[in-house]
């Protein structure tokens, strides 16, 4: 399979699941907008998206594509663009999120040097948790394909196992015929 292939197939299979939480009443966050097209999805299904990337580029490529595609951003709109690291997300999301989407990595078509780090990542997904909503879903797509990525997918993965199993529900899915490298998703459920 190749490597365009791996990412279509993971990103749909995590929107999969997206689906079946997501609620056209309520907030969804995207923690790493990229080029939008999460973003856009999540917009299409809930009340109000929260994207975040602390790369300006990816907030442009979010809000052209979100525009072109008829979705009104700003404060009032349907999509909120935040130029901020996604570790702030309790600054700016008060309302318990029914999805929250983790795309970790870098800019597709970016500056490959410029990825998302363990220890900011791994308090935004802490921080998410918190804000989640009872019956929520955390959806996590990791990428061990560079150094970076592979200590994050370490970190993260160690952490959800410790996470307390009468609140939480943790599903790793790891595509076991492909490379090591492959892109792997992590979704944590909130029971209570």
């Amino acid at each position: 399979m190749k490597e365009t292939n791996i990412l279509q197939h993971t990103t749909q299979l995590a929107l999969y699941m997206c689906e079946k939480y997501i609620n056209e009443k309520e907030t969804a966050v995207d923690c790493t907008c990229g080029n939008g097209k999460d973003t856009l999805w999540l917009a299409k299904r809930a009340g109000k998206v929260y994207a975040f990337d602390i790369q300006k580029d990816a907030i442009e490529n979010t809000r052209g594509l979100l525009e072109s595609e008829g979705v009104e951003t700003g404060p009032e709109g349907k999509a909120v663009l935040i130029n901020d690291s996604h570790d702030k997300i309790d600054s700016y999301v008060s309302e318990p999120p029914c999805v929250i989407l983790f795309n970790l990595g870098f800019l597709p078509g970016g500056d490959k040097s410029i990825t998302t780090k363990v220890d900011t990542s791994l308090l935004a997904i802490k921080k998410s948790l918190d804000l989640l909503k009872v019956g929520g879903l955390l959806s996590i797509t990791l990428y061990p394909g560079h150094d970076e990525g592979n200590e994050e997918k370490k970190m993260i993965l160690s952490w959800a196992q410790s996470l307390e199993s009468k609140t939480y529900h943790c599903v790793f899915a790891n595509m076991l015929n492909q490379s090591e490298r492959a892109p792997q998703i992590l979704w944590i459920t909130k029971k209570r």
